[in-house]
Formats: C-alpha cells, structure tokens, sequence
C-alpha cells in the first residue's frame, strides 16, 4: 500500500512560514552586517523554531510516520527556541552585554533531552522489537511540551519585567523597545494557548495544534522581520551622528531654563522620536505645569507644541530623505522612524512644512542628485 500523504490548507501554511523562516535564518546568519551577538540569536531562534516545526509538518502531512517521527526525526527543539528568544531579549535590553557561561546552564532541559533522544533512537535501532520502547513516547511527549510551555513562559515573564524595571531610569529604551514588548505580550497569549492545547489533546484527545503551529509562526516571523528593520535603522544612527542637533550657537544661559530643559530632553535626549509623546508627559518629566510650559513655548519659540514637535520630525525625516543609506526605506518607514504614529499625520505634518508631500520631497532629491 503507496504512502497517503495529508496535505491541506493549514499545514499549507505551515510550510510556508517553515521556508520563509529557514531562508530568513540562513540569509541573516551569512549576512557580514548582520553579525552581532543579537542578531545571530535572532536568526537561530526563528531557525530553529523552524526546524521544530517543519518535523512536525512532516508527521502531520504523511512524509513520515509517527515511528519514524520518533526514532529517526525528532529533536527537542522546543526546549530550545525560549532560551535563545531569552539571549536575544537580553542583549536587546543591553546591546553590548557578552555571552554569561550562567547561560549555558540554561540549555540543560534542551540537551539533556537530546541525549536522552539519541539514547533512545540507539536502543530502537538495536532492537526495533522491543515492545517496551514502543510507548516511551506517550510518555515522554507531555513532559516535553508542558516543560517547553513552561520555559517560554518564565522568559517572557522575565523579559517583560526586566524592561519595565530598566524603562524607568531609561526613556529612550522605553522607545526603543515598545515593539518587542508588543511581540512578549502576543508570545505569552500564545503560550497560553498552547497550554490549553495540550491540555486538550493529553486530557481529552482534541488535537487543536494547527493553532499553535500557526499562530506561533506569524508571531515569530513577524518579530524577526521587524527585529532585523529595527537593528538596521539604529546601525544607521550610530554611523551618523544625530540628524538633528540642538543650535550650538544659541547661549543656553540665556533662555529660559524651561525650554533649555525642554530642547535637552527633546533634541539632545532625541525623545522627539517617541510617537506617543504629549505635552502632559514632557511636563511631567520636566516637573512643571502643563500650562506654565505650554505658555512658555509660544512666548518664548513663537510656535506650539505640537507644532514645535513636528518640525523636530519633519527635520529628521527630510535628514533621512537625504541619506542615500535611507533610499529603500519606504516613506511610512521613514515617518514612524522620525516619530510620526501615522502616514496621515506625517503627510499633513511635512506638506504644512515644506509645501511638498513627502514623496514629492524625495523625487526633488532624486532629480537633484541625477
């Protein structure tokens, strides 16, 4: 009797998201600007994400049988995947940290459950009629899945507080990783639907683990893709200086100590940047009223607030639309990095400046520099 092979449309998608995440895995790890620590345990968690899943896939569509999942294919990669989203958390929060030999003891689960696996497929290779290996499997697979879901989440937990603590002396961190907190909060839903999952299939034989594969995938290559813009854009910013700097010719001593504050924490501290950014909260850290420091900016500037806050953006932005570093970024690409929340706002806001859209600024850019 020929194979029976099972495909359908959400092991369709599996596939899909398991070749995207291997050539995303492979291209990053071969790329030479992409080689810093966090970028490298970037790529080898959505690898290896990928590779659990494609053993999976291949069970799942009839390539291989569950004997064979077992005593040919299976590495216990889940046990693996949190730890290195667990190193790449960390050096987000601290780029320049090195790697800890405490790490290393974090991989214990993943290789202790890889030797016992090797144990295992040798055994059965010796003698494949040995009926008491036959259900070593339904065994060890609970355990391998509940100690998986409860790795991720102890590290997204852990990440999740280890930045709220860090944010609270560091602003621009805050700013910096907005995205990634997104990313931990889907992950730690994520997690809890994988829990109930499994608690479905082991306690009641219902096999809901599509959502899993799926949901899990979308999250990760998501996160891998915007991981590998934003390590690109802030490599841009630490090559060039800061595109907008305060007036060095202005006499900080002689403005009101009010807006000298408020252009350090602006420009100098680059908070400009943040597109959730109020008047309430920059008075709040500058410790002043909010309508003592929106007076002050129109006496003193001759402009608003928000008005001041967009030329700020529209500088950085015009900045990148000048950078030849900057050309394949997309204009809602560039306005989110210059700190609009929104293509509309950033339109409205650059146009309002400088008589021109901003993908009409750019083709003058073009044209000058033909």
């Amino acid at each position: 009797m020929g194979v029976v092979y099972h495909f359908n449309f959400y092991n369709s998608l599996m596939l899909a998201g398991i070749i995207q995440g291997i050539i995303f895995g492979i291209v990053v790890l071969g790329a030479k600007k992409y080689r810093v620590l966090s970028t490298r345990l970037l790529a080898a968690f959505i690898l290896s994400f990928s590779f659990d899943n494609l053993q999976y896939y291949l069970e799942d569509a009839g390539f291989i049988s569950e004997a064979e999942f077992w005593t040919i294919w299976f590495v216990p990669f889940q046990l693996l995947s949190g730890i290195l989203f667990l190193g790449y958390g960390l050096r987000l929060i601290e780029p320049d940290r090195p790697l800890d030999k405490r790490e290393f003891w974090l991989l214990t689960p993943f290789l202790t459950a890889l030797v016992l696996a090797i144990v295992y497929k040798t055994a059965y290779a010796l003698d494949p009629q040995n009926t008491a290996l036959w259900s070593l499997p339904d065994v060890a697979e609970p355990v391998l899945e509940y100690t998986s879901i409860a790795i991720d989440f102890s590290v997204v937990v852990y990440l999740f507080t280890r930045i709220r603590e860090t944010e609270k002396s560091n602003k621009e961190l805050a700013d910096r990783l907005r995205w990634f907190k997104r990313v931990i909060v889907a992950l730690f839903l994520l997690s809890l639907v994988w829990l109930l999952v499994a608690l479905a299939d082991y306690q009641f034989g219902l096999n809901y683990w599509y959502a899993v594969y799926i949901g899990m995938a979308m999250a990760i290559y998501w996160m891998g893709h915007v991981g590998i813009y934003k390590f690109g854009v802030e490599q841009e910013k630490r090559k060039n200086k800061p595109l907008t700097e305060p007036n060095a010719d202005s006499d900080s001593k002689t403005k009101n100590e009010h807006i000298a504050a408020l252009e350090n924490l602006l420009v100098a501290q680059r908070r400009f940047l943040d597109p959730m950014l109020t008047l309430d909260k920059v008075a709040e850290e500058l410790k002043i009223s909010k309508s003592h420091l929106s007076r002050t900016i129109n006496a003193e500037l001759g402009i608003g607030f928000p008005d001041y806050l967009n030329a700020l953006r529209v500088a950085e932005a015009k900045a990148y639309l000048h950078d030849p570093q900057f050309a394949n970024y997309t204009l809602v690409a560039i306005g989110l990095e210059a700190g609009f929340n929104s293509k509309t706002t950033f339109n409205a806001a650059f146009k309002k400046a400088t008589s021109l859209t901003p993908s009409e600024y750019r083709k003058t850019q073009i044209g000058s520099n033909s």
